[in-house]
């Protein structure tokens, strides 16, 4: 009988009784790449498959999705910040250097600078601003991964010789 009272109280009132919605839980990122830049921090997570992304983390603290795929690596140079992505998967071997940067509304972007001929792997800049040394998964053979050195100076990539061994 209270119930009944209740709802028809609620209905003459034009109130009606929803459950509130939960409290949305800040997400946490764990990156696997990270990169002081533009007053935040760049962030890059690559979890397997197409489950990546790159991410801009403000100083408030405010998480923005920049691209939404796998992160090799991020690295500065004195031509710009650039973030190296792809996926070895199955059929599928591609790879790409992107530039990144902010603009004038604030907003950090992504642009492609080129495709790679496979997925990137072992990204690391070999001094201060310098030379990026990184692979590039070329396939298979005796059922070893085969891998080729590259590089990136300023914004040319071309074939390296200072590359770490594959993991």
């Amino acid at each position: 009988m209270r119930l009944l009272l209740l709802m028809i109280i609620l209905a003459l009132c034009g109130c009606s009784v929803e459950p509130s919605a939960p409290a949305q839980t800040p997400e946490v990122v764990v990156p696997d790449h990270s990169l002081d830049a533009f007053g935040g921090r760049l962030l890059g997570v690559d979890r397997g498959e197409w489950i990546g992304k790159l991410l801009f983390q403000d100083a408030d603290g405010t998480l923005d999705t920049v691209l939404a795929e796998n992160v090799h690596g991020i690295v500065r140079n004195s031509n710009g910040i650039f973030v190296f992505t792809g996926l070895a998967h199955m059929s599928v071997n591609e790879g790409y250097v992107h530039t990144v940067a902010r603009e004038p509304d604030g907003r950090v972007t992504v642009s492609p600078l080129g495709r790679l001929p496979g997925a990137p792997t072992r990204v690391r800049q070999l001094q201060p601003e310098g030379a990026t040394s990184f692979l590039v998964y070329s396939g298979f053979s005796n059922d070893r991964p085969l891998f080729e050195c590259y590089q990136l100076i300023g914004k040319i990539v071309s074939r390296g010789h200072d590359c770490l061994p594959p993991e």
